[in-house]
């Protein structure tokens, strides 16, 4: 009973940790934290036994809801996280274009190139 509790304490923890509030002060903490928590649970899903009171079936129930709900918002916060991602890199693209915007004209611009040896 006491490696399930641990694993129901640990996955009580992740799934107050999931819905708080994610800004961008605070997203790289909640990444690493969740990352975390994730790892310790991974070490502990090795060391579960088979379920032998009806109490630890209970636990495993309440776990595996809960496991759903952490997943979808998981989910939904990284798909966040990909969004910021991508706009950042057309940010950073649209202001190179914007610095530099001959960088795609090209250098034979009005020259006569032979391509014989």
């Amino acid at each position: 009973m006491d490696v399930w509790k641990q694993f129901y304490d640990l996955t009580q923890q992740l799934y107050e940790k999931v819905h708080e509030t994610v800004t961008e002060k605070n997203r790289a903490e909640m990444v690493a934290y969740v990352e975390g928590i994730l790892a310790e649970r991974s070490a502990l899903l090795h060391k579960l036994p088979q379920p032998e009171s009806e109490g630890e079936r209970a636990l495993i129930a309440d776990v595996l809801q809960k496991d759903i709900k952490i997943n979808q918002k998981l989910e939904f916060l990284f798909e966040g996280l990909k969004r910021d991602m991508r706009n950042m890199k057309k940010q950073k693209s649209s202001k190179q274009r914007y610095a530099n915007p001959y960088q795609s004209v090209s250098n034979y611009d009005g020259m006569y190139v032979d391509h014989k040896k």
